[in-house]
């Protein structure tokens, strides 16, 4: 029952189906058998096992009660689509307020809006994000090394965009694409992996595409703590002649832990993440590596608060083609927030988020210094 109960479900099949060769006349475990077939969508097996113990005479009239309770259930079940889609929408709107809107931090990208520490930009701000998902999932599970494990085939399409009130040669839009397969056993592990395709626009102008592949499974430890390893191997492709020499290949790995204390009121999160870019020009190639932590704490059942860190170490391969120098950089991003839900008024059922960031660039190149501040306020919602 152990077994079964922690999500190996066929395992847990097998070790009934020993004891009662052994000992048939075992109602108690056939009872259990019954409920792993039904778990495991084995619906007729189910039904067998569940009839032996009705035709049974030494059954107590409680039992079979309990029984035929369940199989009511059981043929519920069974009579549902052996598939079905669940689609969802997400929608998140609000405004913001940013220190250096002509700063474009991380991941070797900085030259591109020409960073100048002396002509930084201030400006209010409106950003909305988009999307509309799909699940297709499975209602049978596979035995995977004794597990029951659903199959899923998961689809995203999004669009991201913020326009600022100052000057609209900083605007930026991302269209994104995303689909792949995924797979989890309840209570075991969960994975997926997804091809995602970027579109993105700066200034009203097509600035880059990007094409990754994104490989991810988490591992279920039990009392609220998961174990997860990732990757990413994203091609990065601009679109003007300028930028030929950003065009580049990187590859990540990553691992990360999760747990859930004090009575799941208080969650922590903590790993890094090792990037190695190999650009077309050597100036543009750097290694990586980023160390991130966020934890969030419920004050109420409609509150929290949230903080989240950032730390990147950008170590670059050639000499920067504009400064001449080789470029070795630190960036850190810090993150503090709070979110409600909401339960009245016309907002009922969304979600308001206010939040202050702070990101620092420390660089041995000066013209790749900034600092930048934001404060925003959103609210966001499912729908289903």
């Amino acid at each position: 029952m152990q077994t079964r109960e922690s999500g190996k479900t066929f395992e847990a099949i097998k070790l009934f189906e020993t004891i009662l060769n052994s000992q048939p006349t075992l109602n108690r475990v056939r009872l259990e058998l019954a409920v792993a077939y039904n778990q495991a969508a084995r619906y007729e097996d189910a039904m067998r096992e569940f009839k032996k113990v009705l035709d049974d005479p030494s059954t107590p009239e409680n039992v079979k009660l309990s029984i035929l309770a369940y199989l009511g259930q059981l043929n519920s079940d069974e009579l549902k689509p052996a598939s079905h889609h669940n689609l969802s929408y997400y929608v998140n709107m609000g405004a913001l307020q940013n220190s250096n809107i002509n700063a474009t931090p991380g991941a070797g990208l900085s030259p591109i809006t020409g960073i100048n520490t002396a002509a930084k930009i201030s400006s209010f701000g409106i950003h909305t994000d988009i999307s509309a998902s799909d699940r297709f999932r499975l209602k049978s599970p596979m035995d995977v090394l004794g597990s029951a494990a659903y199959f899923e085939w998961q689809t995203q399409i999004g669009l991201s965009s913020t326009h600022y009130s100052k000057t609209s040669k900083y605007d930026y839009h991302v269209i994104s694409v995303a689909s792949g397969p995924a797979m989890s056993a309840p209570g075991r592990w969960r994975s997926n992996i997804s091809l995602r395709v970027d579109q993105i626009l700066l200034g009203g102008s097509q600035l880059a595409a990007f094409a990754s592949v994104n490989p991810h499974i988490t591992f279920d430890l039990g009392h609220y703590r998961d174990l997860t390893f990732e990757g990413t191997y994203t091609k990065r492709n601009y679109d003007q002649l300028a930028d030929y020499g950003r065009d580049s290949s990187e590859a990540m790995l990553g691992s990360g832990y999760n747990t859930l204390i004090n009575h799941q009121r208080l969650g922590l999160e903590g790993g890094f993440r090792l990037r190695q870019n190999q650009a077309n020009n050597a100036g543009y190639s750097y290694d990586d590596t980023e160390l991130y932590f966020s934890s969030f704490a419920a004050l109420s059942e409609q509150t929290a608060i949230y903080l989240r860190l950032n730390h990147h170490h950008y170590r670059y391969v050639g000499i920067d083609p504009t400064t001449l120098i080789k470029r070795d950089e630190t960036e850190s991003l810090y993150a503090i927030g709070y979110n409600r839900d909401l339960h009245d008024g016309i907002l009922k059922h969304w979600t308001f988020n206010l939040e202050f960031s702070a990101d620092r660039n420390t660089s041995n190149v000066g013209d790749y210094k900034f600092h930048r501040n934001q404060i925003s306020a959103n609210v966001s919602r499912y729908f289903q």
